[in-house]
Parts: C-alpha cells; structure tokens; sequence
C-alpha cells in the first residue's frame, strides 16, 4: 500500500521508527553504567520492533512472515531483562537480534528501491536502514565476544574495566560502518575480523547504491517530457 502524499511529518512511520532508533542509540551509550539504564534500552529495542511492525503494515511488506521473528524476539528481550545472568537466553537473543535486523534492513530497503519516486518517508527509511545495519553488526560482534571474550580489544585508557559491553561494540559498529575508525577499539580474532571487513563493505555499498541510485532517479526526470 503506498503513502497518502502531504501527510503531516507525525504519521510518517519511516520518521517514527528513525526517533526511537536516534532515542535508542543514544541510550546504549550509557547501556553498560547500570542494569536500569539497559532495561531501558532493551524496552525501546521492544518499541523498534513494534515501529518496525507499523512501518511494515503501512507498506505491506512482508508483514506478516515479520511475526515469525519479531515475537520471538520481544520474548527473549524480556527474558532477558528478567534473567540477565542467564547466558543462553543473551545468546539467543542476540542470534534474534541479527536476524530481526537483517530483515528489517531488506524490507525498507525494498520499499526505498520499489519504484522511481523517492518520498520524504523513503529518505528516513534510509537512514532507518543505516542505523539497522550498525546495530546487526554490534549484535553480531557480541556474539562473538560471548563466545570469545578477548575477540576484541580496546585500549586500557578507554576501557579501564577491561569489559567489552554492549554500548562499546555498538559504538564499534557505528565507526566501522562510516569507515571512522578511531582505532581505540581493534577486532583481534579471526571471527571479529571477519565481521568488520564485510562490515566496511556494506558500509561503502550501501553509500554507493544509495548515490546511484539518487542520481538514476534525477537523471530519469530530467529525460521526461
């Protein structure tokens, strides 16, 4: 189902999602000071998954088959916030995390590539788009610190508890997707290693397809009669 055009900036869903993800990491900055603040997290990652799901109503994408993952998901986030100390129930749902992620990072990139208009709401779902894939990968690298504690460094100075947290390796994320790379926080394992080199592919893909095909669109008005 396509937008009503001039709908005022409020009922736009790309836009509702963007806020709560901008909210979210924010947030994760602080995600490792205490329990409460990453509860607080973890209940705004419950309201992506449910601005997700009225992004997806509103275009009709895939909504459906989304339930299959966005359930589960919401189930082990609360799990996890009750159990913390449970280490299953972290692996699994950071596994749901990449998976609800990815997915969510196809569908609005299917709705921004459907046709030869680009709307304001597309514009957000873009960024909407950027900000999943910084959080699929901080989700993958936690994987792969829970399995292997010293796959990533960071320098004592920055990280004098020596703990690799959940704010860190999203901040990792984000600088390895923009190609920022500070250098404080270093993949040492294979896996991790792995992860931030496909990473900074689909970073500058990502940018790429995006100028290609913004310039597409406006060369394709301009042939117009």
């Amino acid at each position: 189902m396509r937008l009503p055009r001039n709908l005022p900036l409020w009922r736009l869903p790309s836009l509702t999602l963007l806020a709560v993800l901008a909210l979210t990491l924010v947030l994760y900055t602080f995600a490792d000071s205490s329990r409460s603040v990453r509860a607080l997290g973890q209940i705004l990652d419950i309201a992506i998954v449910l601005s997700v799901m009225r992004t997806l109503r509103v275009h009709s994408l895939w909504y459906r088959s989304g339930w299959w993952i966005f359930l589960p998901l919401i189930a082990l986030q609360l799990a996890h916030i009750l159990w913390p100390q449970w280490t299953w129930v972290l692996g699994a749902m950071l596994s749901a995390q990449v998976l609800f992620h990815g997915f969510a990072a196809l569908l609005l990139l299917r709705y921004v590539l459907r046709d030869e208009i680009v709307t304001t709401d597309e514009l957000y779902a873009l960024a909407c788009i950027y900000i999943f894939l910084a959080l699929l990968w901080a989700s993958a690298y936690s994987l792969v610190v829970l399995l292997d504690p010293q796959a990533i460094f960071i320098n004592p100075t920055n990280d004098p508890d020596g703990v690799v947290g959940w704010s860190d390796l999203v901040y990792y994320s984000m600088t390895t997707l923009t190609s920022t790379g500070y250098g404080e926080i270093t993949p040492v394992s294979p896996a991790a290693r792995s992860l931030a080199m496909l990473q900074q592919v689909v970073g500058v893909l990502f940018v790429a397809i995006l100028i290609a095909r913004l310039t597409g669109l406006n060369r394709a008005s301009k042939d117009r009669p």
